[in-house]
Formats: C-alpha cells, structure tokens, sequence
C-alpha cells in the first residue's frame, strides 16, 4: 500500500457523486485516511528492517516485517510522552494526528449514532496527509527510531 495513494482514494469517497455524501463514503473515507497512516509506519519499518532495494532485498522478509506490526503497539507508542519527547516535531505531530484518527475511525466503523459532514471529513484528511509528507520529509534515523519504538515493546 502507498500511503498517500490511500489519502487520494480518502478524498475520493468524500468528494465524489452528485450532492450530499453518502454517510458510509464518509466513514470508509476516514476509516481510509486512518490506513494511510498506518501503512507509512508498516512500510518504514520493513524498509528500515529489510531494505529499500528492491533488486537485493529477500521480499518474503520484507512481507513479514510489514506484516509484523499492530495498531496497539503503534497507538502505545505515540501516546507515551516520554518515548514521543524524543522526536522531531514532524514524528510527534504524526503520532498525534494518527492517535486521533485511530480514535476517528473506530467511532466511523462502529458508532452508528454519529453523524458525518464532509468538511470535517476533508480537514482530517488533510491533516493525515500533510503529517504523511512531513514523516516522509523528516530525518531517517528518527523515522527508523520511530517504526522500531512503535512496533516493538518498550522497555526502560
């Protein structure tokens, strides 16, 4: 997956038709923009693990470690102060902005009563895609000290 070929499909489901959105393009655009943001920290970790090349990299292994993650750990981490004080602001703002739409899509896929608009749906689209850009842009040894505090148990 390509993180910010999800957020295209995101602004996709909020955007497209004819008049008001239907409430579940809404919810699986959220939900979408949420696996945007998961999928970067999978593949920077396979990356990290495994390589980038594609011509020298053994590709079952990189498959594994993308594989290997889970929201919880992801989540534990960026909502634990004392491992996020320790990055660039372009990491933490991630963390943030993936805490708050993990929260986002889980009300989207399973609270009913909730009622979405599209503006709103576009702001946190937005959000997710600019942290996205900004991750990408951020050093290396702090996205490669990221995905390994995210995807392992952190102990002191």
């Amino acid at each position: 997956m390509v993180a910010l070929d999800l957020i295209r499909t995101a602004k996709k489901l909020a955007t497209g038709g004819i008049g008001r959105p239907l409430q579940s393009d809404l919810r699986r655009s959220i939900s979408t923009a949420y696996y945007a943001l998961f999928h970067c920290i999978a593949r920077a970790y396979a990356d990290a693990l495994i390589g980038t090349n594609f011509q020298t990299r053994d590709d079952l292994a990189w498959k594994q470690a993308y594989r290997s993650i889970t929201h919880t750990q992801i989540s534990r981490c960026c909502n634990r102060p004392e491992i996020m004080r320790k990055f660039s602001r372009e990491i933490r703002q991630f963390g943030v902005v993936f805490s708050e739409l993990q929260i986002l899509r889980e009300e989207a896929d399973y609270d009913l009563s909730e009622i979405y608009f599209r503006s709103e749906v576009l702001k946190d689209i937005q959000r997710a895609e600019r942290v996205i850009k900004e991750f990408k842009k951020s050093k290396i040894h702090d996205r490669k000290a990221f995905v390994t505090y995210a995807t392992t148990k952190y102990r002191r």
